[in-house]
């Protein structure tokens, strides 16, 4: 009888170690990449908006303007393949606010490379554009298919719907969204709201364009963990920063608990932090 109490205390006492270090276990939470893969497709797929603004805001038609990185050229009308394209493509002659022509099909095409004016971002491939209204038309669906875009040592692709509702404004919804090195895979959709708070007086000038952020998105990190996103306090992306330089979100990594990761307070640099279970871990933003 003796001998069956001390091995029931044993047994009881072993299972107590067992849950605690279980309960241990599951308050251990260090996982970091469902943070650094959102914030790589994130700031990349939404820097493309002010790069698209600046080709085509308050133009009648959307200006070809030329740069030290890219070239910006009119693909032509779509659906119509005895149309050459000319900028007879972007006439609206009866003031309906459709190109005549339309849709109308524009390309910025980085060819095999170039350094953009912020000289951090390396550049090559396509962004392609195509629409149906004037660029200055509120309301109207323009439609961004990237075509071997690299960013860096980065590749992204997707296509991306912007809607323009004000002069200051755009609902951006990334479909499909992939960011990959050759070596890892990201997964990467969205809604999103951006709002241009700096730089838009100076319409040729994309290097002190300033936006702000808000919306939710989700994905998969590049070791398969599904996440989800959503914007607590509006993140801030200036051109002339690699990186988001402020703003706060909550993460959701699938399996773990929600984190706050904060990205400062408005200096270009890559560094950030994540607050879960009442830890501040500080991470790299690539």
């Amino acid at each position: 009888m003796k001998k069956n109490t001390i091995l029931s205390t044993i047994l009881i006492v072993s299972s107590i170690i067992t849950l605690n270090s279980c309960k241990k276990k599951t308050e251990v939470d260090n996982e970091s990449q469902s943070v650094v893969d959102n914030a790589i497709c994130e700031q990349q797929f939404m820097a493309i908006t002010p790069v698209v603004n600046e080709k085509g805001i308050n133009q009648a038609g959307i200006k070809r303007t030329s740069s030290s990185c890219g070239t910006w050229s009119i693909l032509g009308a779509l659906g119509n393949a005895t149309i050459t394209p000319s900028a007879n493509d972007t006439i609206d002659n009866n003031g309906d606010g459709f190109y005549d022509n339309g849709p109308v099909t524009f390309q910025i095409d980085y060819g095999t490379g170039c350094l953009s004016f912020d000289a951090l971002s390396f550049k090559t491939g396509i962004i392609k554009i195509t629409t149906a209204k004037r660029w200055s038309a509120y309301n109207n669906v323009v439609t961004v298919d990237l075509q071997n875009y690299k960013v860096n040592n980065i590749t992204y692709s997707g296509q991306i719907k912007i809607t323009k509702p004000d002069s200051v404004t755009f609902t951006v919804d990334v479909i499909n969204g992939h960011c990959t090195d050759g070596s890892w895979n990201i997964d990467y959709q969205g809604s999103k709201t951006i709002k241009q708070i700096g730089g838009y007086s100076t319409k040729n000038d994309e290097s002190d364009d300033v936006i702000a952020i808000t919306g939710n998105s989700s994905g998969k990190n590049r070791e398969g963990r599904s996440f989800s996103t959503n914007i607590t306090s509006a993140l801030t992306k200036k051109s002339n920063c690699k990186f988001i330089s402020s703003g706060t979100l909550e993460l959701t990594p699938e399996g773990f608990k929600t984190r706050t990761v904060d990205f400062g307070a408005g200096t270009c640099d890559d560094d950030a932090t994540y607050t879960v279970n009442g830890q501040t871990v500080s991470f790299k933003l690539k």
